[in-house]
């Protein structure tokens, strides 16, 4: 089964539009997509804080016409990031429309002072641990992203490095602060909220050995490439090699 659930289209930050999109899933024969974009009220991007719920609503339908018109499988959903405690902030209307959430630490309530360049900030990272704890455990159908595209944009000097410097930095962060001891926990909030963990396309994250661990707990796993241009639609190579080294399951349970 060939799917991708987490793409990005031009309603949020990605590139293509949703025809685009589709068109292409039905070019690379994709059994199902999952539409994906970004709605958070709280994002400090003000083009994704102010899309509104009838605005998505309609982006929905549009979707699911152009989907059947195509025959092509599409799930519409969102991406969004939710308060410390891991609780969603969205109505129940767009609650309810959804059918997939995919919650990702895109930023960490912190009030103590950061310094650009200073990147092993162990208090920061512990309030990431826990932020993503309690999101692991709470609502939603999906965590994004848990090893990749972490929170370093209040660290890094605007300027100064390279996407790739930036994807390797995120990995040291990763190995050093998300230990076996750490990952135990999360495995049990995973398992306590069913959410599925993201083997993320982009980033090629989480790290081997934490496959190994999630699938030994019985941890479900969602694959998704995180595309926001048109070439990475369908990327999740090694999400789909671990989780057939390790045989893993997919999260297929959607509303």
């Amino acid at each position: 089964m060939k799917i991708d659930l987490h793409i990005h289209t031009n309603f949020s930050d990605g590139q293509p539009t949703y025809k685009e999109v589709i068109d292409k899933a039905k070019e690379l024969r994709m059994d199902c997509i999952a539409i994906t974009d970004h709605f958070d009220n709280y994002d400090p991007s003000p083009h994704i804080r102010k899309i509104g719920d009838d605005e998505l609503i309609e982006f929905y339908e549009k979707i699911k016409s152009y989907a059947e018109l195509k025959e092509q499988k599409v799930l519409c959903g969102i991406e969004t990031c939710t308060d410390f405690k891991g609780d969603l902030r969205i109505s129940d209307r767009v609650y309810q429309a959804s059918e997939i959430i995919i919650t990702s630490v895109h930023y960490v309530e912190y009030n103590e002072e950061l310094v650009q360049g200073e990147y092993y900030n162990d208090k920061y990272w512990e309030a990431f641990k826990q932020k993503l704890l309690n999101m692991a455990g709470s609502e939603g159908h999906v965590q994004g992203h848990p090893e990749g595209y972490l929170p370093i944009n209040p660290l890094i000097k605007p300027g100064t490095t390279t996407y790739e410097e930036r994807k390797a930095l995120c990995r040291e962060i990763s190995v050093r602060y998300l230990d076996n001891i750490y990952l135990e926990e999360l495995a049990e909030r995973f398992l306590l909220s069913n959410k599925a963990y993201e083997l993320h396309g982009a980033t090629g994250t989480p790290r081997e050995s934490v496959v190994e661990l999630m699938t030994s707990k019985g941890v479900k796993f969602s694959i998704g490439s995180d595309a926001h241009i048109l070439d990475w639609i369908g990327k999740n190579q090694l999400g789909e090699e671990m989780i057939n080294k390790y045989k893993g399951s997919l999260f297929r349970s959607f509303r």
